[in-house]
Formats: structure tokens, C-alpha cells, sequence
């Protein structure tokens, strides 16, 4: 009888301990895919360039600062508004609008987001790493 509570005691406690397991692993819809790009918008828009972020990298070709670019993200839980890499630098006041979007998932989340910036100076001191390509 006692092999029998002992064995039953053995899998009770690892039934409770199989849910905390699963949780724990990262879900694969908890990655980031995000598809930046940036555009010259004055007159005509030229597309000056366009790059997957993936966070954890994958294997497309790769955003070539991706790890800052992702470190940047996660220290504003994805909200570009929030992206403020060099506060204290400053710009000319050169008019030539730049905008960039991002459109994908950031850690499962749907992002969709656009903003133009008065110059590319302007962006790169906002967004920092994350457009920087």
C-alpha cells in the first residue's frame, strides 16, 4: 500500500509542476516580426529603405543592428511613440521629411504605426537603432 500512495504522491506532484513548465516557455506568438521601413516624403516619396526586425532573429536577412534595435523596443514594451535614443541631441531645422513605419507584431501584439519627422537627422535622434539601417 505504501508503494502504491508513494507512486501516486510522485505523479500528483509532477502533474503540478507540468503547467508552471509550460508557461514558462516562450510562445512562439510572443516573438516580434516587424517590417520597418523609412521614406523621403517631400514631393514624390523615394523609399530609402525597408528591413525585417526579427526578435529572436530568424532567417530572413537580418536588420543590421538588430539586437540594440530589439533592446530598444523592449525598453519601451514596443511603443515607438516612446523611442527617444538621443534626448539631448540636436538638428539643423533643414526641412526634408522623413517617415517611417512599422508594421507586423511585437511580441504578439499588431503594430501599425507611422510618423513623419521634419528630417532624417530628426528620426535617427528619436528611433535610434530601430531605423538605423
Amino acid at each position: 500500500m505504501n508503494k502504491i500512495v508513494t507512486a501516486l504522491t510522485s505523479v500528483l506532484f509532477a502533474a503540478t509542476l507540468a503547467p508552471a513548465a509550460t508557461a514558462a516557455a516562450p510562445s512562439p506568438t510572443q516573438d516580434t516580426r516587424l517590417h520597418l521601413t523609412a521614406a523621403r516624403t517631400e514631393g514624390e516619396t523615394e523609399a530609402i529603405g525597408n528591413v525585417w526586425l526579427d526578435c529572436p532573429a530568424s532567417g530572413r536577412p537580418a536588420h543590421p543592428h538588430r539586437e540594440a534595435a530589439c533592446h530598444a523596443l523592449d525598453a519601451v514594451d514596443g511603443d515607438f511613440d516612446r523611442l527617444n535614443a538621443e534626448p539631448d541631441a540636436t538638428c539643423t531645422d533643414e526641412y526634408a521629411p522623413v517617415t517611417l513605419t512599422a508594421r507586423g507584431t511585437y511580441k504578439g501584439r499588431t503594430v501599425d504605426w507611422t510618423k513623419t519627422y521634419t528630417n532624417n537627422c530628426e528620426a535617427t535622434v528619436k528611433t535610434g537603432a530601430v531605423f538605423y539601417f
